[in-house]
């Protein structure tokens, strides 16, 4: 694939609060370029480049917290400004939009790329020509950086020839529902989760798993700056017939475990049904399921069946390894508690139980029980919580918070540090303090909002 020109979509993000003037609103953002994108696209990302629109300036304060940003920023502009071809990096600075696409051509197996940038008016000359290693030509009013086929795509649907991204129901529907403060958005259809971002390392890759769920067909995003950080809308279509087929998920439910979970947790994780949730846990965790898989491989099914309403997987440092703890409410403690007196003898051994006050515990230590049965203070009365994950809705088919900054430290002792791609970034993930989510939804569509509180 032709991934190095995806990296231009980073430039694209300097043209936040890049120009003088501006054209915006409090309103959502311009989303023409969507309509020069052909409606099966693999990955499409989008960025409000406008000045004027209150929500780009707070997204160019928010990109400004980060270390790395200055350098990656000028970075990238060297690379737009190629020799013999500035049109690039000229077209950005009074630009009101730009995006990145990602699609497939007739039965190649390899992605071709689309860089569409606001030109600010309307030009004759179609004409392509050549822009560096790849071609120029303006479309309308964007001006289309790409493979010579990939503007020819584009040019073919501004003339009305076939089925634009915009023009699609589902993925138009999806984008009249996100954010209007949204500084950035796009959309990924299950052909890009499955083939572009599931198989990569790293982030992409949790991305990609987290994503990927039975019926997919496509999802649209939405990243908005906050006073406190960033927020991110994820809205997945599905197709309800083979999303019942695949059978137990989460299950919606209103989350109440919070408030039993102690204040000095790491992560914590409330679900309606345990099984799915490691199971997602272990694929999201991906390289580092190496050290995560031993705190659940003794969790096997009859333990399980405990853990079939709502459960909360909390996670407490200690040393040497932190403490895992299955919180679980219990309608009926006497059975409960024959249920775990029936456990294997080698299972009732590596872990520690607990029945109380119509719930139930099962952790990898004593500490774990003492922590969730202790009176408080409880993880759902911290700061860090409150503005995380604290607006979340009544009810969620899932509930997330992580101790960004706590993590960050556990894995530097198992590892981490030794990482050098770790070690590139580390300075710009020491600035994410926590990460909140929550997801809701049904056969047919689901949605996730996530926040990140990030250091000032």
């Amino acid at each position: 694939m032709r991934w190095g020109v995806a990296a231009i979509v980073v430039a694209l993000a300097l043209a936040l609060g890049g120009s003088d003037g501006g054209r915006g609103s409090g309103g959502p953002p311009a989303s023409g370029a969507a309509a020069l994108v052909p409606a099966d696209v693999l990955v499409y990302v989008h960025l409000s480049t406008d000045p004027g629109r209150p929500a780009t300036r707070r997204a160019a304060a928010m990109a400004a917290r980060f270390p790395s940003w200055p350098r990656l920023r000028d970075s990238v502009v060297r690379q737009l400004a190629a020799p013999d071809c500035r049109t690039a990096a000229d077209a950005l600075k009074g630009a009101n939009e730009a995006a990145l696409a990602l699609f497939y051509i007739g039965k190649g197996t390899t992605a071709n790329s689309l860089v569409l940038v606001d030109a600010g008016g309307e030009h004759a000359d179609g004409s392509q020509r050549g822009c560096g290693a790849l071609s120029v030509a303006y479309v309308g009013h964007f001006l289309a950086i790409g493979q010579p086929e990939s503007l020819s795509v584009a040019q073919d649907l501004q003339r009305g020839r076939g089925t634009s991204l915009a023009a699609a129901a589902g993925p138009r529907r999806v984008f009249a529902r996100l954010p209007a403060d949204r500084a950035a958005d796009g959309w990924v259809s299950a052909d890009g989760v499955r083939r572009l971002l599931a198989p990569q390392g790293g982030l992409l890759g949790v991305a990609g798993v987290l994503l990927n769920q039975p019926g997919l067909t496509g999802a649209g995003f939405a990243l908005s700056a906050t006073r406190d950080g960033a927020r991110i809308v994820v809205r997945s279509l599905r197709d309800p017939a083979q999303a019942r087929k695949a059978g137990a998920g989460f299950r919606p439910f209103s989350p109440t475990l919070q408030d039993a979970a102690p204040a000095g947790a790491m992560s914590y994780l409330g679900v309606s049904n345990l099984a799915p949730a490691l199971r997602r846990l272990l694929a999201a965790a991906g390289s580092g399921s190496k050290q995560l898989a031993p705190l659940v491989q003794g969790i096997d099914t009859d333990l399980l069946r405990l853990f079939a309403g709502e459960a909360a997987i909390i996670l407490t440092p200690a040393t040497p390894a932190p403490v895992l703890t299955l919180l679980a409410r219990t309608q009926d403690e006497a059975a409960t508690r024959r249920a775990l007196a029936r456990l294997p003898v080698a299972l009732r051994r590596a872990f520690r139980t607990a029945v109380f006050d119509g719930k139930v515990a099962v952790s990898t230590s004593a500490a774990g029980i003492r922590a969730v049965q202790a009176g408080g203070p409880h993880l759902s009365g911290t700061d860090q919580w409150s503005k995380s994950v604290g607006n979340h809705p009544q009810s969620v088919s899932s509930l997330l918070f992580l101790d960004f900054s706590r993590l960050l430290q556990l894995g530097e002792q198992t590892g981490l540090g030794d990482s050098s791609a770790y070690q590139a970034a580390k300075s710009d993930l020491e600035k994410v303090r926590s990460i909140g989510a929550d997801t809701s939804g049904n056969d047919s569509e689901s949605t996730a909002e996530i926040s990140l509180l990030i250091t000032p």
